[in-house]
């Protein structure tokens, strides 16, 4: 992450117009355009912000201004009547992020815009193909005919159905978008048709609304069932306690201008989903949830649809119309989307004791969808999840993530189906007294996660073991991506501000995530808001547990903060949220010594997390000598928040800030390297009460200043020499920090061995032992840790890097660093694509025995410098595109700036 890169610097001898041509052309009309990182987005806001693609045939081309419209219907839009909004020309390279400032929005309204965009000469595009956004409630009021609803019981596991019959207008309709929320869960149904499934977890102060638009499947003429199932269980790690309760608002609008609004309340139906069998035990202590248990006979089928008799129904009960307690503020907009696939198991096995074993080919967060039929009416069969089997083929019940991963079903002696609500992480299912044979034909399982997209990014390389690295990392972002970036899909379910870190950083690289990263981000802020006065945030959120504190989670945040500024160049977040952040560097600096200019008992914490975690679980600290007050790992986060605030300062244009938090980054640097370093040349792990220096050298204690670029250069080799030394000797919470140190001080051959070697502790070795996500702890499989545990994923972002090369140098990759490891013989090619605001890039590199070649694709309105090793040579020339170009040599490598957009091939005689 953290040596942050500087802007670029012309060299006046490389010819930059190497491929432009003759005569520059007109851009092409945007595309991808999107509002709020979403294509017609539903149910938004009163702040929109837009983005979108430039499009150029001519190489090293920029976007110099652009235009953006906004008008009340396509007509006006089409005719250019901007009748809401009008940017006017703005000059600016921004194309994400791009915030609305037009009249103000009205609630349950579409609008629709489009974009130009101007070139460095100034030609100026068509405009883009027009999109729309829907806005949902902004206010309490919005909600005006919908009360909050629900059924009365005690039980700790409610699973309720609500219907409501309507008559449409026998007129043409224009659209129809449900806009809802509810405690926790739900699934939305329309004439028997699920639409959508949804959850809040967050707190109630906070609800989260979300909004479908449901045109083509109203009716015009005819009743309209509308039906929800609802799913409240009390609170657990990532999910509040909250209330349970449903609210609903379905507004039709008829082609003719005229509007219908149906809203949740006494006229509702309700009754208790009878066959989700409630007061079973918990399957942990952390709150997941219950052992699902269900009963085929109290089954209701067509409960969703037009025409099912629900006389003995009783009216739902009427919570109130917001606000109303515990739902006291406006509901938020929430776009972050479930996305659910059916998939056949790998295989299904049948054990000598009748059981079935069936077998998903890797771990999935997600719910076994079974077809029985037949069998005596009131037999159970009873089915066990799991991540391994036993020597006999039977799933372990051993490694369980100490959570009770068994489900039940009770037959009716027809055909049913088995299908829970509550998802988990599993592999494997054993199933017991199964009525009928077992096969991909009547087993399925749903598979669930948010919305990833794998597609947007690839890695393909030389080495076997590190794409196999790579898909499982990239696997595990799917498994975690869940109510938030969650910790584990089975035993927790939490958001840990460590874990969220670690995966949403990796997930707006590779998978272009950017709805989920904007969320959650804002939630971590809200606890500060909720908990913390002193600047701190809590360490899950939300939770079932309140107020709940890691000393250097709290200092990460602003690691991740920044990681998302130079993903986005979202300058509004920093903006908006400045004060909070400053609150986050205040809390660290309130704990530094006098005396010593250390960061010393960094409050917070409690038990092994007292004064910081440094890793987890504790085996994972490799001997980090946890007496140490002044410790290394949080002065080194600590240089690097004040070095975090003083850059935000700098792009919101606030001096004094930027001078006053560099100095105290500068202070923390001069402690730690007169203090911290010992006489080999190495750092140790912190000072003891009293001063003492630790006597341990830790992994940790060395990469976080290697990383962060605190070491002297006099001490920079000593420092790699010893990192290299240890190996892989971190958990997954400091996880991120080794490669990086090893890519920075260019151990590239070193880098691949951290990857892939598989006696060593890493992602290899736990492949080797069957991993398919990656696992809380090296060893998770001996002390039944978590075997899906998606912090693991951190390892992409320095395979993107290093290994492929790219860093962004400016925001939103304004500018790029495109610097691959010379990896001599350990790694002789590899390739891929990094999905940007900006678009994609494309390098591919390959070094043979006497010549490197680079081919790369850098997209319209970004440029960067290249790097290729320098080899034997003593000159400084690179061919590019076919031609000699005078590059400059840095260390072991030849730099070429002011690399504009465009296809490159590049070559050097090494």
């Amino acid at each position: 992450m953290m040596q942050l890169l500087t802007p670029l610097k012309a060299l006046p001898a490389l010819l930059l117009l190497l491929s432009v041509h003759a005569g520059a052309t007109n851009p092409g009309k945007p595309t991808n355009i999107r509002c709020m990182s979403k294509a017609n987005p539903v149910g938004i806001g009163k702040h929109p912000y837009f983005g979108w693609l430039v499009n150029d045939n001519d190489a090293n081309e920029k976007q110099t201004a652009y235009e953006i419209i906004v008008a009340t219907t396509a007509a006006r839009l089409a005719k250019g009547d901007a009748d809401c909004w009008s940017s006017g020309r703005v000059t600016s390279s921004q194309q994400n992020y791009v915030f609305f400032t037009g009249s103000p929005l009205q609630a349950f309204t579409r609008y629709y815009w489009k974009v130009r965009t101007w070139d460095k000469d100034g030609n100026v595009s068509a405009y883009s193909d027009m999109q729309q956004f829907d806005t949902g409630p902004f206010a309490d009021a919005d909600w005006q005919g919908s009360k909050w609803i629900s059924r009365t019981t005690s039980d700790k596991d409610d699973y309720t159905y609500f219907r409501k019959a309507i008559t449409t207008a026998d007129k043409p309709i224009a659209k129809a978008i449900v806009y809802m929320s509810a405690a926790h869960s739900y699934e939305l149904y329309i004439n028997g048709k699920q639409l959508a499934k949804g959850s809040v977890h967050h707190y109630p102060q906070y609800q989260y609304y979300h909004a479908y638009d449901v045109s083509n499947d109203i009716t015009k003429g005819k009743v309209q069932q509308l039906a929800v199932l609802t799913h409240w269980y009390g609170g657990g790690q990532g999910r509040a306690v909250n209330k349970r309760g449903l609210l609903l608002k379905l507004v039709i609008d008829y082609a003719d201008g005229t509007q219908a609004v149906v809203g949740s309340d006494g006229s509702w139906k309700q009754h208790q989903a009878e066959q989700f069998i409630t007061g079973l035990k918990s399957r942990n202590g952390e709150g997941v949830g219950f052992i699902d248990k269900m009963d085929a006979r109290k089954m209701i089928s067509n409960w969703s649809g037009v025409g099912y008799n629900d006389s003995d129904w009783q009216a739902a009960v009427e919570e109130g119309a917001p606000p109303v307690a515990p739902w006291v503020n406006p509901l938020q907009s929430d776009l972050a989307r479930l996305i659910e696939k059916e998939i056949t198991p790998k295989s299904i096995t049948r054990l000598k004791n009748g059981s079935y074993i069936i077998d998903l080919g890797k771990i999935y967060a997600g719910v076994p969808r079974i077809r029985f039929a037949n069998g005596k009416a009131g037999d159970t069969v009873v089915m066990r999840g799991g991540f391994v089997l036993n020597e006999d083929g039977a799933v372990s019940a051993t490694l369980d993530q100490n959570t009770n991963l068994e489900y039940s079903f009770v037959l009716n002696g027809k055909e049913a189906v088995f299908q829970p609500m509550v998802y988990l992480g599993i592999r494997y299912l054993q199933v017991s007294s199964s009525p009928v044979p077992l096969t991909t034909e009547n087993v399925q399982f749903v598979t669930r996660h948010y919305e990833l997209d794998p597609t947007q990014s690839e890695f393909y390389s030389s080495d076997d073991m590190l794409n196999l690295v790579w898909e499982l990392m990239k696997h595990s972002l799917l498994v975690g991506a869940q109510e938030g970036f969650v910790d584990t899909p089975t035993r927790e379910k939490g958001t840990f501000l460590g874990d969220g870190w670690s995966e949403a950083v990796p997930a707006m690289s590779v998978t272009y995530d950017r709805v989920m990263s904007d969320r959650v981000l804002k939630e971590f802020l809200q606890s500060q808001d909720q908990y913390w006065p002193d600047g701190r945030l809590n360490s899950v959120y939300p939770n079932v547990d309140g107020k709940r504190d890691i000393p250097d989670y709290t200092q990460a945040f602003l690691v991740w903060v920044w990681d998302y500024y130079m993903q986005t160049g979202n300058t509004d977040f920093l903006q908006e949220n400045y004060t909070r952040l400053v609150k986050v560097a205040e809390y660290v600096a309130s704990c530094r010594d006098a005396q010593t200019g250390l960061i010393t008992r960094l409050a917070g914490g409690s038990g092994p997390y007292l004064y910081g975690i440094v890793d987890w679980p504790q085996v994972m600290r490799y001997g980090y000598d946890m007496n140490a007050e002044a410790r290394t790992v949080m002065n080194a986060y600590a240089y690097t928040d004040f070095t975090i605030i003083s850059h935000i300062a700098g792009v919101l244009g606030k001096a004094t800030d930027v001078a006053a938090y560099a100095a105290k980054a500068a202070d923390i640097k001069t402690a730690m390297n007169t203090l911290l370093l010992n006489k080999e040349g190495v750092y140790h792990d912190g000072l003891l009460a009293g001063g003492q220096p630790s006597s341990h050298v830790s992994q940790h204690a060395n990469i976080f200043p290697y990383a962060m670029g605190i070491v002297p250069d006099a001490q920079k080799e000593s420092v790699a020499s010893e990192i290299v030394r240890q190996k892989m000797s971190v958990g997954m919470v400091c996880l991120r920090y080794l490669p990086e140190a090893v890519g920075l001080a260019d151990k590239g051959e070193h880098l691949i061995n951290l990857y892939t070697n598989t006696e060593w502790d890493g992602w290899a070795k736990n492949i080797k032992q069957g991993a398919t996500v990656t696992w809380e702890a090296w060893d998770a499989d001996v002390r039944n840790e978590s075997m899906c545990h998606p912090w693991g994923a951190v390892g992409l972002l320095a395979m993107q890097q290093y290994m492929l090369g790219v860093t962004a140098a400016k925001p939103q990759y304004e500018e790029v660093q495109v610097k691959p490891l010379d990896f001599g013989n350990r790694l002789q090619k590899a390739q891929g694509k990094i999905p940007t605001d900006r678009g994609v890039i494309q390098i591919a590199w390959q070094r043979k025995e006497h010549v490197y070649d680079m081919q790369l694709t850098l997209p319209v309105n970004m440029s960067g410098a290249v790097f290729v090793p320098a080899g034997a040579g003593s000159d400084n020339l690179v061919e590019v595109n076919g031609k000699k170009v005078q590059g400059e040599r840095q260390g072991r490598y030849i730099r070429l700036a002011n690399i504009g957009s465009g296809t490159y091939q590049f070559k050097r005689v090494l």
